[in-house]
């Protein structure tokens, strides 16, 4: 059991704990040291390596990158000849993703009510970022789908529940909670809205997941 999951602290105590955590990253690393947060996650070789197996996976169109941060994913797909568009919390992170892909259009937005028209996009794309935020995975999920065109396809890659349970795991996952990082069951939300997404195992003691769907009328 995590310190925050004690019985000794209260729903609120941890709802305070993780808003304080929150507030971090958003106030101080996601807006005053944007132009740090590369090099400082970097550190990370599932961070770079992630972005590129997601791009590789992609062909013509248009991209929406939820979270899209510095603009790491949507400068590899620019490379590739993708019209791109982000949408993020903050305003530091796309001014500086604004710097790497002039081109690409960027709003402030929230990732639960995406700034967007249904069925606008070829690719809808989301990295390292729905467990790291205050929010709802299944209705992020949802408007990722909705905005996603008939035919075009959904992609994650985050931290994830694991298919199956370790005690490697279990300890990885607790940290990333301590931490206001939680990893979601993400081929559970997918199937609840009625898809079977492809799962690509990345690392991290099967807790790192690429997981791919293809939107489809129903």
């Amino acid at each position: 059991m995590g310190i925050m999951q004690s019985p000794l602290f209260g729903k609120r105590l941890r709802e305070r704990y993780y808003d304080a955590v929150f507030a971090f990253y958003n106030k101080l690393l996601y807006s005053k040291l944007a132009k740090y947060y590369d090099s400082f996650f970097n550190l990370f070789s599932t961070s770079e390596k992630t972005k590129e197996r997601v791009i590789e996976s992609l062909s013509s169109g248009s991209i929406l990158d939820v979270a899209c941060g510095t603009g790491s994913v949507l400068a590899l797909a620019s490379n590739k000849g993708l019209e791109c568009y982000g949408v993020d919390l903050s305003q530091g992170m796309l001014d500086r993703a604004k710097s790497k892909v002039s081109n690409a259009e960027l709003k402030i937005g929230n990732f639960e009510d995406i700034p967007y028209p249904d069925a606008h996009f070829d690719y809808v794309v989301c990295t390292n970022a729905i467990g790291s935020v205050r929010v709802n995975p299944r209705s992020v999920i949802s408007e990722m789908l909705r905005v996603c065109k008939y035919g075009g396809e959904v992609l994650i890659a985050d931290y994830s529940e694991p298919p199956q349970k370790t005690f490697k795991n279990k300890v990885l996952i607790k940290f990333f909670k301590l931490f206001g990082d939680t990893p979601y069951d993400y081929l559970s939300i997918f199937r609840n809205f009625g898809y079977e997404p492809d799962v690509e195992i990345l690392g991290l003691y099967d807790t790192y997941q690429f997981l791919r769907v293809k939107k489809e009328h129903r």
